[in-house]
């Protein structure tokens, strides 16, 4: 049975660390979106991997060896969704992943060369850091949907105060205390599920189709384009025009994956786009002012 066991974790590492690695190894950075959604897919599979671990495995929370694979897989999934939620600045995603990366090594390390009282306030207050700051890179998101990010938010800042409160009273009352139990043992068991069941309830949430604004026949499209592509390249440089290009498709996709690219720019059918763009534009990518005025608008009708 722990075969088994360690079978399903050195899986879902295998899934976790393939899909991480192709979104950050392109020579073209993928979509925030898209790559977000991947980072995210991968933390549910790492999730899974250590609830299932846990579930068929020794139940002995005294058993370090059996315990620190699910406890360090279970971080590193939470450090994952962490990931996924800064995929839109490949600065700050690059630093979550090597936070996640320590952190794992943290646990693992402490499950096997400490005593196993204080590997479980090791663990207990890496999940509570790693849950609270997941909880408020998502209520800080702003390519992924609004609904699950509510509910990831919800979910980790839930775990974060169970972990926070177990190794409080572990650090005051001594292991015999109630609360004092390892974060996955009996009592914990069910708010690690809770937890993981809400945050894969929300990945799914992610993955579903974006509603259509509208049931029109005919839908209106509005083209948007880098003005003037001669001038532009002559202004700001072939590199810094290109760029100003894909910023401006990319930008467009986050907030409606049905975009189609057009040349020097990209159609979408979002309501008003010039005043979401000018909104978000200069936060995402540091536009200015007379890069923003480049942009030029065609509105058209087409076939839905």
């Amino acid at each position: 049975m722990l075969l088994l066991s360690v079978g399903i974790v050195i899986v879902s590492v295998a899934v976790a660390i393939v899909v991480a690695a192709y979104s950050f190894a392109r020579p073209l950075p993928l979509d925030p979106r898209a790559a977000a959604l991947r980072i995210a897919a991968a933390a549910a599979a790492l999730s899974v991997g250590s609830a299932v671990m846990r579930l068929i495995g020794d139940r002995d929370v005294n058993v370090v060896s059996v315990t620190f694979p699910a406890d360090t897989t279970f971080v590193v999934s939470i450090g994952l969704m962490c990931v996924a939620m800064t995929m839109v600045r490949q600065r700050l995603a690059r630093f979550a992943a090597g936070a996640t990366l320590l952190a794992g090594l943290t646990v693992a390390t402490s499950s096997v060369l400490l005593p196993p009282d204080a590997a479980r306030i090791v663990l207990l207050c890496t999940l509570a850091l790693a849950c609270g700051a997941c909880a408020t890179l998502a209520l800080h998101n702003t390519v992924l949907p609004r609904p699950p990010r509510i509910v990831i938010a919800v979910a980790t800042a839930f775990y974060a105060l169970h972990c926070a409160t177990r190794a409080l009273a572990f650090l005051t009352n001594g292991s015999d205390a109630v609360f004092g139990a390892a974060p996955f043992g009996v009592s914990s068991l069910a708010a690690a599920l809770l937890a993981n069941a809400l945050v894969a309830a929300a990945i799914v949430m992610l993955f579903l189709p974006v509603a259509r604004e509208t049931t029109a026949v005919s839908r209106a499209w509005t083209t948007l384009t880098i003005a003037d592509w001669r001038l532009v390249v002559d202004a700001y440089g072939i590199l810094r025009a290109r760029e100003l290009v894909s910023e401006l498709q990319i930008a467009v996709r986050d907030r409606d994956p049905d975009a189609r690219n057009a040349r020097h720019g990209i159609s979408t059918t979002l309501s008003s786009p010039m005043q979401v763009l000018t909104t978000y534009l200069p936060y995402e990518y540091g536009w200015q002012p007379h890069e923003i005025a480049l942009i030029a608008e065609l509105t058209e009708q087409r076939a839905a």
